[in-house]
């Protein structure tokens, strides 16, 4: 069930949404105005906040943008067919000042999507730990709209990213409708440390998921990982594939080195690299920290292409 709300949250409500502008005649410009905005809000919502390569491909999210225009032009025109300001059923009245409250609650999402897009100033300065595909950031900016991390948890994960790798077709995986983790084009792709320093601690004897299944023992939820302590900042590299780190606790690892591959392990649901950075604060506790790629930041729907260890646009 939770699967089939993804999929409708991101194709059924643009579509009906469409439907009912195509089918449904305004009785009032107050009723119009009313829908049209609230249809934009949630449309301009879900392009920003939905993640869409993971229902299919990284250019379905134009699908909202394009019933915001249909939304529009059918708005102007139908200003001009003559409608009264308000409609005398004081029902229809009142169905649409509750879509004016929607609206504004809805606006505040499309907002706090947008801000989450920036960061406070201090970062930790990182290499791309992938190389040679086009990335997707499914999880991660500054606000807990678009950073699924942004939550009270104890191990100063509030910075995180989520790391997909996208197919030609821009898709997560090449068949959508199944799990197997084969399936994910970044399950198994090589990770590279993407700062210089000390491995403080290795897991990599965590069974991978099958697929989206998270039966996983609570002490195992971070699955298999790499920390590393790279001058004070410690950055985590989290759920990787069974078996396949390649360094152990006390190495000391330059830029780049092989860390071992992308899983599916710990609390996950589909294949992904999660990577944050923490630094200790003034209690000597670790606190979260925003990351910074080539100068460059990401947060939830943007795309980092690499070709030959290089960063691209």
């Amino acid at each position: 069930m939770e699967k089939f709300l993804f999929f409708f949250t991101h194709y059924g409500v643009p579509t009906v949404f469409f439907l009912i502008v195509l089918l449904r005649r305004a009785k009032s410009l107050f009723g119009l105005w009313a829908a049209a905005g609230f249809f934009t809000s949630v449309l301009l919502f879900l392009f920003l906040w939905g993640q869409w390569p993971l229902v299919g491909s990284y250019y379905a999210r134009l699908l909202p943008l394009a019933v915001i225009v249909v939304v529009a032009l059918t708005a102007v025109r139908a200003t001009s067919a003559g409608l009264p300001v308000l409609n005398s059923r004081m029902i229809l009245t009142a169905g649409s000042v509750i879509l004016v409250a929607f609206t504004g609650y809805v606006c505040y999402g499309v907002a706090g999507a947008y801000a989450g897009k920036h960061y406070p100033k201090s970062f930790a300065e990182l290499e791309f730990p992938l190389r040679d595909g086009r990335y997707y950031i499914s999880s991660g900016g500054s606000r807990k709209v678009i950073n699924n991390h942004m939550r009270d948890y104890p191990n100063a994960q509030e910075y995180a990213l989520d790391i997909n790798k996208l197919g030609t077709a821009g898709g997560a995986s090449s068949n959508i409708l199944l799990a197997d983790n084969r399936l994910h084009h970044i399950f198994g792709e090589p990770i590279h440390a993407p700062c210089g320093g000390t491995v403080t601690e290795v897991v990599t004897d965590v069974a991978d998921n099958a697929g989206s299944s998270m039966d996983v023992n609570p002490e195992d939820g971070s699955g298999n990982y790499v920390f590393i302590n790279c001058n004070g900042i410690v950055v985590a590299i989290v759920h990787m594939k069974f078996g396949s780190a390649r360094v152990s606790t006390g190495d000391i690892v330059k830029v780049g080195q092989q860390l071992g591959q992308v899983g599916n392990s710990g609390f996950s649901q589909e294949p992904h690299l999660h990577l944050q950075a923490a630094a200790y604060n003034a209690d000597d506790k670790l606190a979260g920290i925003p990351m910074r790629f080539a100068g460059r930041t990401y947060s939830r729907n943007d795309v980092v292409s690499i070709e030959q260890g290089k960063f691209g646009d």
